[in-house]
């Protein structure tokens, strides 16, 4: 509920401090007096559009600000938590700074906002009747939450909303995938193709490296085996003039020459070495001498092989050592499709889950809503009998949805009807109701849902448009009675009306000179003399006193 109003430099308004209790106040003043300054005030509070011309004359601004009592208020509350503007007082503050000649600035609990924050907080916090554009009663959305208030539907149309989201979220991205995958179902192809040949080949970088060492030595077997043998004969095989024949006989003249010089010794041991050596060589040639010896069918198949794998390398323009590498990222590639096809059957599971949980929550709703669509139309219908409109038929529509069937809310919208004879047809509340009547059909309304509605306070202005007697004292009853399970303030010139506020605040403008206006909370005694001038206009007789009296005493006040 509103805690405190405050108003700086607003149209004719200099500085105006007010503060509202709990229940029903009235707000009357003379015609012409800017009883609605207050309502236009909060409406841009909580975020109407407005601009500079709202900004007292010899002032380079305008400022609204009030303070809200969120304790019963769990979505306001929710709200600022999920935008991070939480206060732990229990109650939140709103402010408005409306300049000349620039933007206007929005604050919530100090802090700057979007304008738009205003609005979406000021429509969980107060609920305003009257001819402007924010009438949120003509909003079909507005429409379908009080029919879900009323039929307990709230928290499950919150849950379709999310798996809507979901699913939504799902079906785009099940689009992408596909379109992707559509756009690459021929790489895919030509890579399956790619990864099927070269599994065949089998490349390996290791086999290739010794297959290209034992194919050039099998290539030039002959020449190996020819030119090795004679290498042998010349170290070791000729019986006088071999290297290592040649090499031992010098050993063993060194060693007799060694009595005359003992330095000799020393090449004879280095030459011993050499001998060693060599014959250890000699032991390696004779070895793999002995592997030259040309195989066919080994060459055969090691020739086949190093074919297919340069052929292979041609193919694909790389060279034979990179084929595995090349291999490898192809099949990685392939696999990564392959994950992709096994997203989109996951996606399509999702999907379909998502569909049946959103279905069997929906046709909840629908069976729901159906069955309150008559309760209320016949609660709101009865009461508008009693605020004078007799043969008037409100009724609540559901209209499937035919487009796509589901949507954020449920399978059907909502729809508001009035007929306003028997001989009319039922039209929307915005083709058919006024500006005065509106107010009377949401007031309607609000005491129809009155245990169901989540916004804690009401504004009523011109909700006594067009009556007066009878119809005004049941207006002003109702109004009080609503004023049991919510903040009310209404805006009136009716004194039937006026005398059943628990609160009374008059409005009253300044002499042409001072063209200022004021408002003033009254006391019983003032109160009593407003209610008067309401009864008698200008001259106010003991006569007139004596019927206020009567008619606050009737009202319990």
């Amino acid at each position: 509920m509103i805690n405190w109003l405050d108003v700086r430099n607003f149209v004719l308004v200099k500085h105006i401090s007010l503060n509202f209790s709990k229940g029903m106040t009235v707000l009357t003043g003379e015609t012409g007096a800017g009883k609605s300054i207050i309502v236009d005030a909060l409406a841009i509070l909580l975020g109407d559009r407005t601009s500079g011309e709202i900004v007292r004359k010899g002032s380079d601004r305008a400022e609204i600000q009030a303070s809200f009592n969120l304790r019963d208020n769990l979505q306001a509350v929710d709200w600022l938590a999920s935008h991070s503007l939480s206060e732990d007082t229990g109650e939140c503050s709103l402010r408005r700074l409306v300049f000349k000649s620039q933007s206007s600035r929005g604050f919530i609990n100090g802090r700057p906002v979007p304008i738009h924050y205003l609005q979406e907080l000021g429509n969980l916090l107060v609920d305003i009747h009257s001819q402007h554009d924010h009438h949120r009663l003509l909003q079909r959305k507005q429409q379908r939450v009080i029919l879900d208030a009323y039929a307990n539907t709230t928290i499950l149309v919150e849950k379709i909303g999310q798996l809507f989201a979901r699913l939504k979220d799902a079906r785009q991205e099940l689009d992408e995938l596909q379109a992707t995958m559509e756009k690459a179902r021929g790489r895919k192809e030509y890579l399956r193709h790619q990864v099927e040949e070269l599994t065949m080949v089998d490349p390996d970088r290791a086999e290739f490296e010794a297959l290209e060492e034992k194919h050039k030595r099998l290539s030039h077997a002959r020449e190996l085996t020819e030119d090795t043998w004679k290498i042998i004969q010349t170290l070791d095989e000729l019986e006088d003039t071999s290297a290592s024949t040649l090499i031992h006989k010098s050993i063993q003249r060194l060693l007799q020459l060694a009595k005359y010089d003992p330095r000799l010794d020393e090449v004879s041991n280095q030459l011993e070495i050499i001998l060693s050596q060599l014959t250890e060589i000699m032991s390696e040639l004779r070895r793999w001498q002995s592997e030259y010896d040309l195989d066919p069918r080994e060459f055969d198949e090691i020739q086949n092989r190093f074919s297919v794998l340069h052929e292979t390398s041609r193919k694909y323009q790389v060279p034979p050592s990179q084929l595995q590498a090349l291999f490898i990222r192809l099949k990685e590639e392939l696999l990564s499709s392959q994950a992709e096809d096994s997203k989109i059957d996951q996606l399509s599971q999702e999907i379909f889950t998502l569909e049946k949980q959103y279905d069997e929550i929906a046709e909840i709703i629908c069976k729901a809503r159906e069955i309150s669509c008559q309760n209320l139309a016949d609660s709101v219908t009865q009461n508008l009998i009693e605020l004078g409109f007799n043969e008037t038929v409100f009724q609540v529509k559901l209209v499937p949805i035919e487009s796509e069937r589901r949507s954020r809310h449920g399978t059907e919208s909502v729809i508001f009807l009035i007929r306003s004879n028997p001989n009319a047809e039922s039209g929307p509340l915005a083709k058919v109701a006024s500006g005065g009547e509106l107010s009377r059909i949401s007031l309607a309304i609000q005491v129809a849902t009155m245990t169901a509605d989540t916004v804690p306070s009401s504004i009523y202005d011109e909700v006594d448009v067009g009556i007066g007697g009878r119809i005004a004292e049941i207006v002003g009853s109702k109004l009080k009675v609503l004023g049991n399970k919510k903040q009310i303030l209404c805006i009136t010139h009716l004194p039937q009306v006026a005398v059943q506020g628990e609160e009374h605040l008059a409005v009253s403008k300044g002499t042409e000179k001072n063209t200022e206006i004021y408002v003033q909370a009254l006391n019983e005694d003032e109160r009593l003399e407003e209610i008067s001038r309401m009864l008698g206009g200008i001259e106010i007789t003991d006569e007139t006193r004596a019927h206020a009296a009567d008619m606050l005493k009737r009202a319990g006040n």
